[in-house]
């Protein structure tokens, strides 16, 4: 048993380094496939039992303990790597217009499984870096390219011209610097691609992010039966909430917000009132103080939030009523976001290609920051989750998005 759960761990990359290790997803799927094999063996080989408590408590067991002191370890050195001051200090190539997301999500963002990043410079990717001759903004990249003041060099999406990338990895090797790519959303698409012939020339064809046959079933089958199980437990928190709502004024307790679905199909998302009545009509209004980039409006302290609704979005109560749209099947419990049609309209065609699936109550990017993160980073996340989908990283979001709730953070 202990064998096959080594193996199955190291298959799993559980044992690789601390920033590319597998999630808590792998380690139950891990457990779980560990103790139906060694059950086979034992049955294949005669041992009968008058009971098999061994097998289901030794799974939850070695799940719970396998977890803790992950996590604990995890939180130990994470204090520790803090409190050294620890970083990893990053060179951003690429095109200005790339590179700057790329440094906002850096800064931003700090994962407590990860060391954090430190950009020490921004430069753009131009050729001749390898001559020692190299003058202007080629000098100044291979001046750049220090390796005792920069651990490792993002690259910025790609580029039409691969003479310049090639020099720089082969640069770096020389350097003994390691080169990451941050790709843009339009190659994130990359993970569908399927080689088709063509004469003389390697051709790829590229596939809009989707889920298809057994997978979107099997997705379906866990929407039914836990969104139905979370409407029945949730029903007295929507009940007290929608007694408060109705006290506090008039107006309807459910907002029907048309939102874009799957195939771009227009469908009512339910949610409960937390704004004054009529404030869709003012919102052209406050264009002007809208604080998210890109194609989402968001307002920190938005004028038409009633005190029940504040209270409510803080806890993302008012989310709860689209259980309905889940058990309907225009959303599912994890999934990117549904966009209101003002948004929507906004987007650029590559992005609508995350409108190929079902939009979702939850997702990554909510358990990632919320509305502290910018539009790019999360086109990223949902691109990410489409391409990894599992039963089991839906049930970690899910799991994941309580303390996120209760902590309220990024939430408004």
């Amino acid at each position: 048993a202990a064998l096959t759960l080594v193996l199955l761990f190291w298959r799993a990359r559980l044992y690789e380094s601390r920033e590319n290790r597998g999630s808590s997803a792998r380690v139950l799927s891990s457990v779980f496939l560990g103790t139906i094999i060694v059950l086979a063996v034992v049955l294949i080989g005669g041992w009968r039992f008058d009971t098999y408590y061994i097998f289901y408590a030794s799974a939850f067991f070695i799940a719970l303990f396998v977890l803790a002191l992950r996590a604990s370890y995890d939180s130990i050195t994470a204090v520790i790597l803090d409190a050294l001051h620890f970083e990893r200090r990053t060179l951003l190539v690429g095109a200005p217009e790339l590179v700057g997301p790329v440094e906002e999500s850096l800064q931003r963002t700090s994962s407590s499984r990860g060391v954090p990043y430190r950009v020490v410079g921004r430069q753009e990717l131009v050729g001749g870096i390898s001559s020692p001759l190299a003058a202007g903004p080629a000098a100044g990249l291979r001046r750049a390219l220090d390796p005792s003041n920069v651990d490792e060099v993002i690259l910025t999406g790609s580029t039409s011209k691969s003479a310049p990338v090639l020099e720089l990895l082969e640069e770096c090797e020389r350097r003994g610097i390691p080169v990451r790519l941050a790709p843009t959303t339009a190659e994130l698409l990359t993970h569908s691609l399927r080689a088709v012939p063509a004469p003389g020339l390697p051709l790829f064809e590229l596939h809009a992010p989707t889920l298809r046959g057994a997978a979107f079933l099997a997705k379906r089958a866990f929407d039914l039966i836990v969104g139905a199980i979370l409407l029945v437990i949730t029903s007295p928190i929507l009940a007290i909430s929608a007694i408060a709502i109705r006290l506090q004024g008039k107006g309807p307790v459910i907002y029907r917000s048309t939102r874009i679905g799957v195939n771009e199909r227009e469908f009512s998302c339910l949610k409960l009132r937390t704004m004054q009545v009529g404030a869709d009509e003012s919102q052209d209004e406050l264009e002007e103080q809208n604080e998210a980039a890109g194609p989402l409006f968001k307002i920190r302290e938005d004028p038409r939030i009633t005190k029940v609704g504040a209270v409510l979005r803080r806890f993302s109560i008012d989310e709860l009523p689209q259980l309905v749209n889940v058990l309907r099947g225009e959303m599912s419990l994890v999934g990117p976001r549904p966009l209101p049609t003002r948004d929507y309209e906004r987007l650029s065609q590559v992005h609508k290609e995350l409108y190929k699936v079902l939009p979702g109550m939850t997702g990554l990017w909510q358990v990632s920051g919320r509305s502290e993160l910018s539009y790019y980073e999360l086109v990223r996340l949902d691109f990410f989750y489409i391409e990894s989908w599992s039963i089991w990283l839906d049930l970690t979001i899910l799991a994941r998005t309580i303390p996120v709730v209760l902590s309220r953070r990024g939430a408004y």
